[in-house]
């Protein structure tokens, strides 16, 4: 159980909660806010400050939202983080990628049926989370000589940096996995 309340849409009365709330449903494209920010509405400028992160990360960008979500799955279980885990596999699976890439995702990523492309990305998203001092030339000239842009890059750090706060966050407030 969350050791901070979950503010339901229908019990929100402060404005700027509100219009956030309003946002998230529109915007993230599944008709619901997730626990993740419901259990920020305490605090209306960290619920706005982490919902404008989370956008202008996941949401705006030239890397695909599934890769993105893609990375927070890689780092998710790397962290062993429950709720993150399960709310990224939900969200690809809203975003239509199939089950098998999904449980082979989690079960045997090096046989996951993806390009070899979209593996590297994932694969330095997780080391740029998990061990970022390990990251070398040859990391990010490998994403280059694969087509990726200097910006598309740093969208795979910002991603890393949102998906292990996220993790963090989550995990110590004990967050309940959304009904979903």
């Amino acid at each position: 159980m969350a050791h901070f309340p979950i503010l339901e849409c229908d019990r929100i009365t402060d404005p700027k909660v509100k219009a956030v709330y309003e946002e998230i449903q529109t915007e993230l494209g599944f008709g619901i806010v997730p626990n993740l920010f419901k259990s920020m509405a305490l605090s209306p400028d960290f619920l706005a400050a982490n919902w404008h992160k989370f956008r202008s990360i996941i949401l705006e960008g030239n890397v695909p939202r599934t890769i993105k979500e893609m990375i927070g799955v890689a780092i998710s279980q790397s962290n062993n983080s429950q709720y993150a885990l399960n709310v990224h596999l939900h969200s690809l699976s809203a975003l239509g990628i199939s089950e098998e890439v999904l449980e082979m995702l989690v079960s045997d990523f090096s046989n996951c049926p993806l390009p070899e492309r979209e593996k590297a990305v994932i694969r330095f998203g997780l080391l740029a989370a998990t061990q970022p001092h390990q990251l070398t030339d040859s990391d990010y000239k490998n994403l280059e000589e694969l087509g990726l842009e200097q910006s598309e890059i740093f969208e795979l750090i910002a991603t890393a940096n949102l998906f292990t706060a996220v993790n963090q966050y989550t995990d110590a407030i004990a967050l309940d996995i959304d009904n979903l």
